[in-house]
């Protein structure tokens, strides 16, 4: 069913006419401008958080070995559990996005204030959790040393969980109504805060005493509360967000809209958690091959980071656009808008893809010293696992664009049993086999992970094209 009624205010409006005054004649152009217009500021903010995390890794490397070790596995733990929840309150921006699209601004700011609700308390268990860690790495086996400095670590960053939660509610919120740029500019922010605090209290400068790994700590609780406080600043201070009725939703629960979010949510955590536990037990099976194989492996796991973030942006982008379609009544749109996604992901997938295959020893120089004798072994290890990396590209950003689109079609549980099947099913089982009874080793490990995101992008797409070319016909 379409409708010709004019947008509410503060709903995402259609972009401008390049050729000037009303709304551009071609469906499709309007379409690339509206989702560029989500997706450009939301990728760059994913590439300036990721600049945070390599920030920390670069400044508490000046200390040495066992905090650099701290800091990446505490670190890696830390935000793995945070990643996780802040994927579930992220289903604010489908239900949001479609409350804009219905024209229920009011609806809209009152899921946004469940969800903040959420992340409060959803901020308990996430201290508790990471303040146990290094108990339960004692009782792994981990040496005493490194779980008494991954402690001092998680102990310190862990003051910042609920301004990470919070955070990422009111993210999703302005993504819903297509403010992506502030939230832009606060990551970006933060990266130079961050680096910042870091220097301040890992150092011991302006008169603050050297912290070591708990000032990192710090530095990095501190960043999440301000970058949370620049965004709630932001909403109070706009009146088209409502931020009374975000306030209101904050302090008066209901438990259908908890439902909701947490219906649609707790698969959107299941899937990243099933993603990035697939790839940390790779990692940890390659730590079995030795140090070189390790080295190698956050090599291009960094880098692969680093280009999934794009992407990723594209799929945030997709599920606001289709869910907005989908609250609007136009399913037509709604499918076009998980097209043009699709499309604009695997443009760029193609040339990070060339990029990678073309230029990987260029990569490396960037990490370590490639000429170094000492670093030969890492250098033939690394330029072998570029090769798999560079096939992987097209169907990493495949699957996450599908996954972000199905979002905005609120279908969430179908895809996390596609991600365990593929992560875990084909993926993990095909690194195991492959890298140790067949022998292939580090790069057999990298083929498994290749094998199991052809499987989930597949599944993905097939299963995006199934809901959206059947709602647009309908």
């Amino acid at each position: 069913m379409q409708t010709n009624e004019p947008p509410p205010p503060g709903a995402l409006r259609a972009p401008p006419s390049p050729f000037g005054g009303g709304i551009s004649r071609s469906p499709i152009a309007a379409e690339l401008r509206a989702t560029l217009a989500i997706a450009v500021p939301l990728a760059a903010a994913n590439l300036a958080q990721m600049a945070i995390g390599f920030t920390n890794t670069l400044m508490v490397g000046r200390l040495g070995g066992l905090p650099l070790a701290a800091v990446g596995l505490g670190g890696s733990l830390y935000f793995t559990i945070g990643i996780t929840l802040q994927a579930i309150i992220a289903a604010v921006a489908p239900l949001a996005a479609q409350a804009f699209g219905a024209g229920d601004r009011t609806g809209a700011a009152r899921i946004a204030g469940q969800g903040l609700a959420l992340a409060g308390l959803f901020a308990l268990p996430f201290v508790v959790l990471t303040m146990t860690l290094d108990r339960l790495l004692l009782w792994f086996g981990y040496d005493a040393a490194l779980s008494a400095e991954i402690a001092r670590y998680q102990h310190a960053i862990v003051w910042g969980a609920p301004a990470m939660l919070g955070f990422g509610a009111l993210r999703s919120y302005l993504a819903a109504q297509a403010r992506t740029r502030p939230i832009m500019l606060v990551l970006v922010g933060g990266v130079v805060a961050n680096a910042y605090l870091n220097w301040t209290l890992i150092y011991g400068h302006l008169g603050v005493p050297a912290l070591g790994v708990t000032g990192a700590g710090y530095a990095s609780a501190s960043n999440s509360w301000l970058m949370f406080g620049a965004l709630a600043s932001y909403l109070a201070l706009s009146p088209a967000l409502a931020p009374r009725e975000v306030l209101r939703g904050v302090l008066a629960w209901r438990r259908s809209d908890m439902a909701a979010i947490l219906r649609l949510g707790v698969p959107i955590g299941g899937i990243f958690l099933l993603e990035i536990g697939a790839f940390s037990g790779t990692a940890v099976l390659m730590g079995l091959l030795g140090a070189d194989a390790l080295a190698a492996n956050q090599i291009i796991s960094n880098c692969a980071g680093f280009t999934f973030m794009v992407p990723f942006g594209i799929a945030q982008a997709s599920t606001v656009r289709v869910a907005f379609e989908r609250g609007a009544k136009r399913n037509d749109g709604a499918w076009r808008a998980a097209k043009i996604a699709l499309v604009l992901g695997v443009c760029f997938m193609v040339a990070a893809s060339i990029l990678l295959w073309t230029a990987p020893r260029a990569i490396i120089a960037l990490y370590i010293d490639a000429d170094a004798p000492s670093n030969g072994a890492v250098v033939a290890v690394a330029v072998q696992l570029f090769m798999v990396a560079a096939l992987m590209q097209v169907f990493d950003g495949l699957q996450a664009i599908a996954a972000g689109a199905l979002r905005g079609y609120k279908d969430t549980t179908t895809p996390m049993l596609f991600a365990a099947l593929g992560y875990w099913g084909v993926g993990f089982a095909s690194s195991w086999v492959l890298g140790f009874p067949l022998g292939f080793g580090a790069v057999g490990l990298w083929w498994g992970i290749l094998l199991g995101t052809v499987a989930v992008a597949v599944l993905l797409t097939l299963r995006l094209y199934r809901v959206g070319a059947r709602a647009a016909v309908a």
